[in-house]
């Protein structure tokens, strides 16, 4: 079945190790979008020559140069023309009814933008399974009314209510990487228009982190949470003891639970936190 008020675009910045699952993802969905838009933002990796094995199913269109999200974000949904348009991002892969739900949800809501649930694919890898328990991008078992904001990586979203020009804010390298959904979620909340989560309209996050790249996600995850403060020695002491106090109560729970191998990453984790909180305060300083 083919909706011809429905496109979806994907972002892509060097993900060559998911990007061919994305696709399939989409192109097995039980509703078919009318367009499906694949944004490469500069890729330096084998991105681009995967996505032309999909020619004849996608619309590839490539960046001149790395814009980040938000940029890409905005081209996007100014480039299709359909009054829906879902997002999802590289490294997320769909179950066959994911956009099917998610239609019948936002139109049975009269909701502006709704987003589903995403699970993490390979928690055997606990670097994963601690991305799981701690910063999970869901909203849990329970359908949910206005949630605090709509994640970014799994979303559809229905034009109708807002003008489309600039509607994600583009400037600085918080929204090049990072907190483009919060921030739209929040425009649309200050117009009073609706937002939604479905659990059922289900997705899996395939990234497999490490413990530096884990580290490094999670500390944006707060940096971008806390607003982008200005930081000094003092402030940053502050902010380290309160990630160390996370880092104990965390193992407790952990050791209570048997979950050992997290105690392990939970350490881990605030050593590396460490290293780059002290680099980004003497950058900024």
């Amino acid at each position: 079945m083919k909706n011809t008020n429905i496109s979806i675009y994907v972002p892509v910045y060097n993900g060559e190790k998911t990007i061919e699952r994305c696709i399939y993802s989409i192109l097995n969905q039980s509703l078919k979008p009318k367009n499906i838009l694949v944004v490469n933002d500069y890729s330096s990796d084998n991105s681009l020559q995967i996505l032309k094995k999909f020619e004849k199913n996608i619309q590839i269109l490539n960046n001149p140069k790395n814009f980040g999200l938000s940029y890409t974000r905005n081209f996007a949904i100014n480039e299709l023309k359909s009054r829906f348009i879902a997002s999802i991002d590289a490294d997320v892969e769909l179950e066959k009814n994911w956009l099917e739900i998610l239609y019948s949800c936002i139109i049975k809501n009269n909701a502006t933008l709704i987003g589903g649930r995403m699970y993490e694919k390979n928690i055997e890898n606990p670097f994963n399974y601690w991305r799981a328990l701690r910063i999970g991008q869901q909203w849990g078992d329970q359908d949910v009314v206005n949630p605090k904001f709509v994640f970014g990586c799994n979303n559809l979203l229905d034009t109708e209510k807002i003008n489309k020009k600039n509607v994600y804010k583009i400037e600085g390298d918080y929204f090049k990487t990072n907190g483009e959904d919060i921030e739209f979620s929040k425009f649309l909340k200050k117009k009073k228009l609706k937002t939604f989560y479905s659990s059922k309209a289900v997705c899996y996050h395939l990234q497999n982190d490490n413990a530096e790249s884990l580290s490094k996600r999670y500390w944006r995850y707060l940096h971008y949470g806390d607003g982008f403060k200005e930081r000094n020695f003092i402030k940053t002491i502050k902010h380290l003891i309160r990630q160390f106090k996370r880092t104990m109560i965390w193992s407790l729970k952990d050791i209570f639970k048997f979950r050992f191998k997290i105690v392990y990453v939970n350490f881990v984790i605030f050593y590396y936190f460490c290293k780059i909180d002290f680099k980004y305060m003497k950058k900024n300083k």
